[in-house]
């Protein structure tokens, strides 16, 4: 027994010795930066985030990602900087886009505008395109994509566009759901979700109409509705007008993937970098 003790004791001191490294072997040690996807400005959040952002931010946690909320942008310098601190980019959702970026005069049913939002997020999303980040737009990012790639938007879905679904709730109160069929089985979206057919929610006001040069529908609403765009060319653009994010925030967990691939992208994006 007391051999056998002594046995034990000798492989207990050699693997030590082989762990600290003094037999010439080294345990490969983790030096890898985390992913860190980052979200588009929307106003100073001072210490009360909107939870619209945090749906984002946790979204992107679960995913194995870092959350960053981006400053406001003003020139293409503070985009570069920007894009400096992330590995890729989260377009999210808000309010209408000014209808002067895509040439026509305001509706009379246009909603809040956001000025400095919309020069802040043009700014990001054209310099993360000519950058080639990883990007994921979500609503009023979908529609951000379709302007900036020289596509127009209806203004107001109710008068502009005559439906049997309803995209948003008219009491402007929660989500409504409505079903969303993937065309494209070679899309990035089909082989992210391994899904069809699916049931999404809906918040806009606003939709593509004139697809953006470059863009290519990879699904549809059962009325015709643009559900989601991908752009070939980008190493990872896709873009959808549902909120994938509160799906995730509220478990749903059929829509994780979209934010797993995009810090997949991103961690290549990181390595290609540094």
């Amino acid at each position: 027994m007391k051999k056998f003790r002594t046995l034990i004791i000798g492989i207990i001191a050699l693997f030590t010795l082989i762990l600290s490294g003094c037999t010439g072997y080294k345990v490969k040690e983790t030096t890898e930066k985390p992913v860190k996807v980052g979200i588009s400005w929307d106003r100073d959040y001072g210490k009360d985030i909107p939870e619209d952002t945090i749906a984002y931010m946790e979204s992107v946690k679960k995913a194995g990602g870092v959350p960053v909320l981006l400053p406001q942008l003003k020139t293409e310098e503070d985009a570069l900087n920007a894009l400096k601190t992330v590995d890729a980019v989260i377009l999210t959702g808000g309010e209408d886009i000014n209808p002067v970026y895509y040439g026509e005069k305001p509706h009379k049913k246009l909603e809040t505008l956001k000025d400095d939002r919309d020069v802040s997020d043009i700014l990001l999303l054209k310099t993360a395109l000519k950058e080639d980040y990883p990007i994921l737009g979500t609503c009023r990012g979908m529609q951000l994509l379709n302007v900036v790639l020289g596509g127009t938007l209806y203004q107001d879905l109710p008068t502009e566009y005559i439906s049997d679904l309803t995209h948003r709730d008219p009491k402007k109160v929660d989500f409504v759901f409505h079903d969303c069929k993937v065309t494209d089985k070679n899309s990035k979206l089909y082989n992210m979700l391994q899904l069809e057919d699916l049931t999404v929610n809906s918040w806009h006001h606003q939709a593509v109409e004139r697809l953006g040069k470059g863009l290519k529908v990879v699904a549809t609403s059962s009325d015709g509705m643009i559900e989601a765009v991908e752009l070939d060319e980008a190493t990872f653009v896709v873009a959808v007008q549902f909120h994938p994010e509160w799906h995730v925030y509220e478990n749903d967990d059929k829509f994780l993937p979209i934010f797993q691939t995009l810090v997949e992208y991103g961690a290549k994006n990181r390595d290609k970098r540094n």
